[in-house]
Order: C-alpha cells, then structure tokens, then sequence
C-alpha cells in the first residue's frame, strides 16, 4: 500500500488510469448508454487517459512554440500546475466535447461506428431518443390498451431505461380536444411507467408551437 501512496506512483496513475475515468464520467453525464462491463471500463479508462495525453501535450506545445505559455519543467511532476491541468482539467474539457459529438447527428454516429471509448452503443432505440439532450417538447404516450398521456417534456423532466424497468418523468400534463391543448386543471406533473407503451411522439418545433399557442 505505501508503494502505492509514493508521488511517482500516484504520477503514473493519475495521468493513465485517472484522467480516462473522469473523461468517461463527464461523458456519461452528457449521453445516453448502456453501463458497459468492469473489464470494458477499465480498457477505455486506459485508452482516453492515452488521447488526453495527447491532445494536453499537443495544447501546451502549441501554446509553449507560441509563446503563450513558459515551458514547463519536466521534473515539476504532481508539484505543478501544468500536472492538475492536465489530470484534471483537460480530461474535463475532453469528457464534454465527446459527449456532445457522440450526441449529435453524423459525428456521434461515425464515433460510435468506431465503438470510441467511452461512446458505446445505444442498445434500444428508447434511449436513442433521449440521448444528448433531446430537443425539449410535447410529447404524446400511446399505450397497448389505447391509454393516451399528452405531456411536456422539458428541463424539469427525465426518461430513463434499464434492462428491468422504463420510466418517465413529464414536468405538465395536459388534455387534447380538437387539437386544443389546454393545461391540466389543476396544473400537474408525473412519473408514467412506461410498461405497455406503444409509442412516443415528439411534436416537431412547429407543430410545439402551435400547441404551445393553443394551450394559452
């Protein structure tokens, strides 16, 4: 244990194994996937640490041929500033710019076509719709016995899936007549298991706010 607790030690570990883990939890906080298995993690833990190794040491020569930035001492190790930034901040920074890639059209479609660590497949198409911040909305909850629940889902609400149980959380309800929408009276949110769901529809930004205008 005290070979572990050496500065050294503590050096290789943070810039290999600890700055690819918070890239994976900045990621994951970004976009919708599956909890990949231990020995997975830790492989990708391994492979991110690697391109944050590369995209720092690639900023600050950038920065240091530049002259932005004063060349750091090679020897500074976990006593310099350039250390934190780069097990800290850069991995930071890192986590969010894949995540927002990974949830965006064709780039998060390519990254995960290449299985990029930390972006791995969306195993249901459920959580493909809620990935990277699905475009806030009406929403309408068709079951199999014909139930219909009309919703707003916005950022006060959240979708979530596991292999044994899907939810959802709508901020406001409201009732449909004639293509009127009207808020629930008295006004309402609430937590809908998703068991027997048929569908769910997303009203498209003009068809939102034609319903947004005829809910007052």
């Amino acid at each position: 244990m005290a070979e572990l607790l050496r500065p050294e030690t503590f050096e290789f570990f943070a810039r290999y194994l600890l700055a690819g883990f918070i890239v994976i939890s900045v990621r994951s906080r970004l976009t919708a996937s599956r909890s990949p298995k231990p020995g997975e993690i830790l492989l990708d833990a391994v492979v991110l640490s690697l391109v944050n190794q590369v995209v720092f040491l690639g900023g600050r020569a950038l920065l240091e041929s530049s002259g932005i930035l004063s060349p750091a001492s090679e020897n500074a190790g976990i006593n310099s500033l350039h250390f934190y930034v780069e097990i800290l901040v850069c991995p930071v920074f890192l986590g969010i710019l894949i995540g927002r890639l990974a949830g965006s059209g064709t780039v998060g479609f390519v990254l995960r076509r290449l299985s990029m660590p930390g972006t791995h497949p969306i195993a249901e198409a459920y959580d493909f719709a809620f990935a990277g911040g699905q475009q806030k909305g009406f929403v309408i909850l068709t079951f199999d016995d014909g139930t219909v629940i009309y919703g707003y889902f916005g950022d006060l609400s959240l979708a979530a899936s596991d292999e044994n149980r899907s939810d959802i959380y709508l901020e406001s309800l409201y009732t449909v007549v004639q293509d009127q929408w009207t808020l629930a009276d008295p006004p309402r949110a609430a937590w809908i298991s998703l068991a027997g769901i048929r569908s769910i529809e997303f009203l498209k930004p003009k068809e939102a706010d034609d319903a947004k205008k005829s809910a007052g």
